[in-house]
């Protein structure tokens, strides 16, 4: 099935959110976002989708426009969930730097890649901060990361504060296992996340301290029960071998609690030495779901880079950072709609329909007419390419087609005209 088809098929499941004109210009954004070039502002989102409408029906779909992004949002998830069996979420946070002072929300914030040897760097960034989450789903191959919900967040209102972004989006999506960086790694979240219903799985600090499961009293003692037993010190437990996706790791687990978390929790350590005189090295991660196997715990962990190599995607194909609106509403509208665009980009490609004749990435390199670089999956930059390519291709046909249209063609003769095959007879 052609891919265009597809993606208008998709789409469609989105037309009961919108009215009529409003689901035209939607349609036009989407379009707008992957077959942009430039940087991916208003005007050139205008200008790529090639729509009918006026430009000002633009950006007063963002600020006025009756829909709701959440909605969106939601659709997106469960028309994911539906194609794909195994899947868990993905929070992390991304920045966009920005200058000015007339858009909501700016503020500073800490740039965490600061070093004191290089020059020309400040310790703080200006812009706005977002919180995102992401559907990491698992096909056949591999593991793809969705990019489905975007929220913008200001420390300066009670509203959109960061733990208030996050309480917004876990009330409104399905029970099931989150992922966290350790940055996330505070009572406050773990409690509030674990009151919808969600299983937490996080990386543990390098301060962090758990302690073993106390021991049952012989004899019932006066007060409240022990919470907390011995503190464990992870040099002393068992380690043995586990192959994880054809690699060797020495693991230690074993259930603990911790003051991060108001529930016992599976704690797992990896051990690594990089040379023999240099001491060991250790990867703690836990989880409060104590059925997760420990395979599956280190390779959900190792998936969720994946998140951060959707933020620099979005950022680079469709915009995620170029938006030059003001008010809060049509920002987080605009981001909205970019991780709408980014996530569809890679469904398409995963769909049951499009997939009956595999893409491969020598099909995609042959058609773009690559030749120097012959990478091992198909990458977000290589689709975008593949569907401008593609979205060129329509968009000349169409305009041929219109051009030579057969109503324009005068098809009489004249009766002392001499046609062609008189000729040749």
């Amino acid at each position: 099935m052609d891919l265009l088809f597809c993606l208008e098929g998709i789409l469609s499941d989105f037309r009961p959110l919108f009215n009529q004109q409003n689901f035209a210009v939607f349609q036009a954004f989407i379009f707008g976002f992957i077959a942009n070039r430039g940087n991916g502002t208003l005007t050139e989102l205008y200008q790529s989708s090639a729509s009918e409408t006026q430009y000002w029906s633009f950006p007063k779909f963002l600020s006025r426009g009756k829909w709701n992004a959440d909605a969106v949002a939601a659709l997106l998830i469960r028309r994911i969930q539906h194609l794909f069996e195994d899947w868990v979420y993905v929070y992390d946070e991304t920045k966009a730097l920005k200058t000015g002072k007339s858009q909501w929300g700016l503020h500073f914030f800490g740039n965490f890649s600061y070093q004191k040897h290089r020059v020309n760097q400040s310790k703080f960034h200006y812009g706005h901060e977002f919180g995102a989450l992401g559907l990491l789903s698992q096909t056949a191959t591999q593991w793809h990361l969705f990019p489905v919900w975007v929220k913008l967040i200001a420390p300066q209102t009670i509203r959109d504060k960061s733990q208030a972004v996050l309480k917004r989006i876990c009330s409104k999506i399905v029970p099931g296992l989150i992922i966290f960086d350790r940055g996330f790694a505070r009572r406050k979240v773990f409690t509030m996340a674990r009151s919808f219903g969600h299983h937490i799985l996080c990386r543990a600090k390098s301060n962090a301290v758990f302690y073993r499961l106390p021991k049952p009293p012989k004899h019932r003692q006066r007060g409240r029960p022990r919470k907390y037993g011995d503190r464990l010190d992870i040099r002393r437990l068992r380690y043995t071998l586990v192959d994880i996706g054809g690699q060797s790791y020495s693991i230690a687990s074993k259930v603990v609690r911790t003051k991060m978390c108001d529930a016992e929790v599976r704690l797992v350590i990896i051990r690594n030495r990089p040379k023999a005189s240099k001491p060991y090295r250790y990867f703690c991660v836990f989880t409060t779901d104590l059925m997760l196997e420990i395979p599956k715990i280190v390779e959900y962990y190792q998936q969720r880079w994946q998140i951060e190599t959707a933020f620099r995607d979005a950022k680079q194909h469709f915009g995620f950072d170029a938006y030059r609106s003001k008010s809060r509403k049509s920002i987080n509208r605009f981001v909205q709609l970019s991780f709408v665009a980014a996530a569809l980009t890679k469904l398409i490609f995963l769909m049951p329909e499009t997939t009956q004749k595999p893409i491969s990435v020598e099909k995609v390199c042959q058609h773009l007419g690559i030749h120097w670089y012959r990478p091992r999956k198909l990458t977000q930059g290589l689709r975008v390419a593949y569907l401008r390519s593609q979205m060129a291709v329509a968009s000349f046909s169409a305009k041929f087609r219109k051009k030579t249209n057969s109503q324009n063609i005068s098809l009489t003769f004249q009766d002392d005209t001499p046609l062609p095959f008189n000729k040749a007879a």
